[in-house]
């Protein structure tokens, strides 16, 4: 089935040269505003792919952006959790052909530094951004380094694609715990990392897990995919509904994944001694908080950046094969979906878990 060709359009000189070629690019404009302009996309430069955005998830940090948390480019559209088709190859690129369809990640790395030729490529001393200089995945056109770029299996849809960076984000904090079938786990936080985190921990076969809600959609989500215990913070405690559950030793890891010194201080209580906690969260300031009860407890505390390698498989390519498999139904998290021309109520919806929000995507045909 053919597509409809975007609205990309090109720039003629007077003597009847093509200069440039025009697209729609969403690009943050101040706090809690974004906009949908027309800018101009050159060739991919050497060992960068263009992508045809086809799909596209508002992150965690997209909102922390949005929000003012951290830094916004007034220039270049953000956006990373990203499906699209191949459109162009820079210089140097062979791993990929033009119409391959692809995921990307949120960096790109050197591949010959220490770290990544130990496959820690998340470390990589050179780590940039996927697109540095140039339009991420909210602009209808992206260009991506190819160090970056995962090819999706052909009967994968855009927004099963689109939902594969956030999940490798969670399978990678899930497995940097240690836990095995024998092992409880419990998380913080209903938002996308967290339910696929435990989407993830009930595909690997975990024993019992548990995880924090603050709203209705969260709940239903948790219930739908398999959670023992869902705690909604609103009413409960949910330190004392652990010790209730566990008498008092407590969940064997913890995977934090909202941020803040209450939540990390949480991690640290519903923990029984010598287990894991897992800090996934977006921290975008210093925190206050107890560090006593890592040494009483003895507890292993340890951060989850991004993806890399977790065994002999990258996240990406463990994410992708839980999608493909159906043993990861990604898309139950989809509760919004917008055309690309209405990206701001995308944003504001996004914004407000009132809403019933829990992951909203930005489409393009």
């Amino acid at each position: 089935m053919s597509e409809k060709p975007k609205s990309v359009s090109l720039v003629v000189s007077p003597q009847g040269k093509i200069k440039k070629m025009k697209m729609k690019a969403a690009i943050y404009t101040g706090i809690e505003q974004i906009a949908v302009r027309e800018v101009e996309h050159d060739q991919p430069p050497p060992g960068f792919v263009l992508v045809d955005t086809k799909q596209t998830g508002i992150c965690g940090s997209d909102l922390h952006s949005y929000f003012g948390h951290w830094g916004q480019s007034h220039e270049y559209a953000a956006g990373h959790e990203t499906c699209g088709v191949v459109a162009e190859l820079g210089e140097g690129v062979t791993k990929f052909e033009i119409g391959d369809k692809v995921a990307v990640e949120c960096f790109s790395h050197c591949g010959t530094c220490k770290y990544c030729e130990t496959g820690q490529y998340n470390l990589c001393f050179n780590r940039g951004g996927i697109s540095p200089g140039m339009h991420g995945g909210f602009a209808e056109y992206t260009s991506t380094h190819q160090s970056g770029l995962f090819k999706l299996p052909k009967d994968m849809t855009f927004e099963q694609g689109a939902l594969v960076e956030p999940l490798a984000v969670s399978h990678r904090a899930i497995a940097r715990t240690g836990a095995n079938s024998r092992d409880t786990v419990a998380i913080i936080g209903g938002g996308t990392i967290g339910q696929f985190a435990l989407a993830d921990a009930v595909a690997a076969g975990l024993k019992e897990t548990l995880i924090t809600v603050k709203y209705e959609q969260q709940a239903e989500l948790a219930r739908a995919l398999g959670a023992d215990h869902i705690v909604n913070i609103s009413d409960t405690d949910v330190r004392e509904y652990v010790k209730d559950v566990t008498n008092g030793i407590g969940f064997d890891a913890v995977v934090e994944t909202v941020g803040g010194g209450d939540n990390f201080d949480t991690a640290m209580n519903i923990v029984r001694k010598q287990g894991a906690v897992v800090l996934v969260a977006g921290y975008y300031k210093p925190l206050e908080v107890d560090l006593s009860k890592i040494v009483w407890s003895e507890a292993f505390v340890t951060g989850s950046n991004c993806y890399g390698y977790s065994g002999m498989e990258t996240d990406f390519e463990a994410a992708i094969e839980l999608i493909d498999s159906g043993k990861v139904d990604a898309t139950k998290l989809v509760t919004h979906s917008y055309p690309f021309d209405e990206i701001v109520e995308a944003f504001r919806v996004s914004a407000d878990k009132t809403s019933g929000a829990v992951k909203v995507h930005v489409t393009q045909e």
